[in-house]
Formats: C-alpha cells, sequence, structure tokens
C-alpha cells in the first residue's frame, strides 16, 4: 500500500515596494531594489539583474526557478550520500537483528551521482529542462559466518524532461508548477558475481515512466530569500522486470541570508516519504533450502523493506558572479529524524555541489 505523511513546508510572506511594468523604470532602479530576473519593467538589463543568484534555492532543490525568454542554463551537480547502520521503525538494530528472517544484511552504503543539466526559456512563462545522471554505488554486505563482500554497480541513470510555467511574478516573489517526465534509460538488471540481480537500491534506474509534478514558490528581501516546494514521483506501471518502486512525496523550505554582492548562506528543512516496492524480481536472490526457503535472502531485495520517511536539515553556501552568471555552491545535510521499514540502511549524511552557468 502506498503511504504518504503529512509536510509542513516554510512559508514567509515578503512585503516589498513594488514597481509596475506600466512605469518608466531605468536600469539603475532594478539594481537599487535589489529585483532579481528584471521582473520590474522589460527595460531592465539582464546583464545587471537576471544573474544575481541571491533568490535561488539552495543547490540541493531541482526545478527552483524560471528564466525569461531566451534565456539558457546549464549545470552541473556532484551529490554523495552516506548510508550507515540499519533501523527498524525508528530504533537502530544491530547487524544481528538486521541478518532476522534473512542470511546476509547490508552495513553501510555510499551513493555517488553526477548530474548534468540543461535549461531553456522559449517564453517568459514557460522554461524547459533536461538532466541526466551518472551513478556509482557501493554496498558491503556480511553473512550469518561474518564473511563479507561488496557489491557495487555504475552507469547511467534515469533521464528526466520538464517544463515549469510561471503562475505570477512580481518585484520579491514567484510561484511556478512544473512537470517532469522520467524516461527509464538506467539499467535494472545490475547482477552479482553468480548472476542473480542486485537489490533494489543498487539498480541504476526506476525501470518505468515516471511522472515528476512539482510547485515552487520563492520571495526575497534586499537581505533574505526563502522559498518552499512540494514535489512528488509517480511511478507509472510495472518494469519489465516485474516490479515498481514506490511512489514519493517531498516538501521543503528555505531560508537565505546575504552576505555580500556576491554571497549567502542557507538553511533547509526537507521532508520525505516514500513507499514500499510494488512487486518482486524473480532474478533477485531468495533463500534456497531450510525453514526460510524461498524467502529473499537480504533485506535490500525485499520489496517489504524499502519505504520509510524521513526529515532532514542542511546548511549551504552560494556564492556567484552576476556579470559573468556563473554560481557554485554546496550544501550539506543529515537527517534529524528517520523512520524505515526495515531492516533497512539509514542516511547518515548527504551533500550536493554544482556550478551553474547562464546566459
Amino acid at each position: 500500500m502506498k503511504r504518504f505523511s503529512i509536510f509542513a513546508a516554510v512559508l514567509v510572506a515578503a512585503h516589498t515596494p513594488v514597481i509596475k511594468a506600466s512605469e518608466k523604470t531605468s536600469s539603475a532602479a532594478c539594481v537599487a531594489r535589489k529585483i532579481n530576473n528584471c521582473v520590474c519593467a522589460t527595460g531592465c538589463q539582464s546583464a545587471l539583474t537576471e544573474h544575481d543568484y541571491f533568490s535561488r534555492a539552495p543547490i540541493g532543490v531541482m526545478g527552483d526557478h524560471m528564466h525569461h525568454d531566451g534565456g539558457l542554463m546549464a549545470s552541473y551537480r556532484y551529490m554523495f550520500m552516506s548510508m550507515q547502520r540499519n533501523y527498524n521503525g525508528d530504533s537502530q538494530i544491530s547487524d544481528a537483528a538486521a541478518r532476522a528472517g534473512y542470511m546476509m544484511n547490508a552495513t553501510d552504503m555510499d551513493m555517488q551521482m553526477h548530474m548534468l543539466g540543461v535549461m531553456y526559456a522559449p517564453t517568459d512563462k514557460l522554461t524547459l529542462m533536461l538532466m541526466g545522471n551518472y551513478l556509482d554505488s557501493s554496498m558491503p554486505m556480511v553473512n550469518m559466518m561474518g564473511v563479507k563482500n561488496t557489491m557495487r554497480s555504475s552507469g547511467y541513470g534515469d533521464t528526466t524532461l520538464s517544463a515549469y510555467y510561471s503562475l505570477f511574478r512580481s518585484s520579491n516573489s514567484s510561484a511556478h508548477v512544473g512537470l517532469g517526465l522520467s524516461i527509464p534509460t538506467g539499467s535494472i538488471d545490475e547482477k552479482m558475481q553468480n548472476g542473480s540481480h542486485m537489490g533494489f537500491p543498487m539498480q541504476l534506474g526506476s525501470g518505468t515512466w515516471d511522472l515528476k509534478p512539482s510547485i515552487t514558490w520563492l520571495g526575497h528581501t534586499e537581505d533574505w530569500s526563502y522559498g518552499s516546494q512540494l514535489s512528488a514521483v509517480i511511478r507509472l506501471g510495472e518494469n519489465d522486470n516485474g516490479y515498481s518502486l514506490g511512489d514519493r512525496v517531498s516538501a521543503t523550505g528555505w531560508i537565505s541570508r546575504r552576505l555580500n554582492a556576491w554571497s549567502a548562506v542557507s538553511l533547509r528543512l526537507i521532508a520525505t516519504s516514500w513507499s514500499n516496492v510494488d512487486g518482486s524480481d524473480s532474478k533477485m536472490p531468495v533463500i534456497p533450502m531450510g525453514p526460510l526457503a524461498g524467502r529473499p535472502m537480504s533485506a535490500v531485495v525485499d520489496p517489504d523493506a524499502q519505504g520509510g520517511s524521513r526529515l532532514d536539515l542542511a546548511l549551504g553556501l552560494n556564492l556567484w558572479h552576476s556579470e559573468s552568471g556563473t554560481r557554485f555552491a554546496i550544501e550539506a545535510g543529515a537527517p534529524v529524524y528517520q523512520k524505515l521499514d526495515g531492516p533497512q540502511l539509514g542516511t547518515e549524511w548527504f551533500m550536493t555541489a554544482g556550478f551553474q552557468f547562464a546566459w
């Protein structure tokens, strides 16, 4: 059964003077009021205002902004996640407890992801994005005899094509909706040395076409920016191996403080819930004999041990050069609470760093 939690997103109202589009305003007036993306009047110079990244979300938020007609941006992100210690519900459990009902268990997992993205705006109201990624993961395992081995997988993941539509734009706030389509370009046939399929966390893609809806609100004053986003991943059907990953819902809110004309720091809260796997992969290993015969060999191949919910807190640093349209940002965080359908590895910490180049 697909489960969703109730989330609270931080929404802060901003009240600063609005310059109407009908007013005759100069570029200097726009810059003086720290107005982003040239929304105050058509006469603004994008070189002065459009590339002030201060009002953007932390680098870990995807699809957070829109571009003006003809705007183009390329981006690279590096993501790392460390998972350690098994959980059952919100309690940590030992390796022996994680093997109860199984023959082996995962002890930890490291996941690295390289993401390349391109955004283009054919109109002021519509921005398109194409994003691909490359994954590299490792997961050490231990059996009941204490023998250890490590599973590794790497390769291209799923590709996402998204469209974002502007709901409104004013001098100090904006909102837009998004709809992405995840294309199943990532492998779901990653194998162990014996030819069996690796567990669900080690596969490179979902194997299904997935919808990714979102709604985002942004606001800023002279020295503060803030926003929130609600997003989801909805699986469409079953993949070729007989299963579909669980749906996912996420809500996030953030606040950022300007340090000077080219830097800011941020604080972000993220709440996420995801469901267990529907179906199963017949090529994943099962216990061959004994009282547990036919059960999954470990929790990482058990469809009923994949769901959970988590609340994360992240700190970020945002650096930019307005004239060249260049941004570097980094964000790192860790869970403050997690409840997992265990036994399942919990998240220890995560990090995202990236460059963005806008024209």
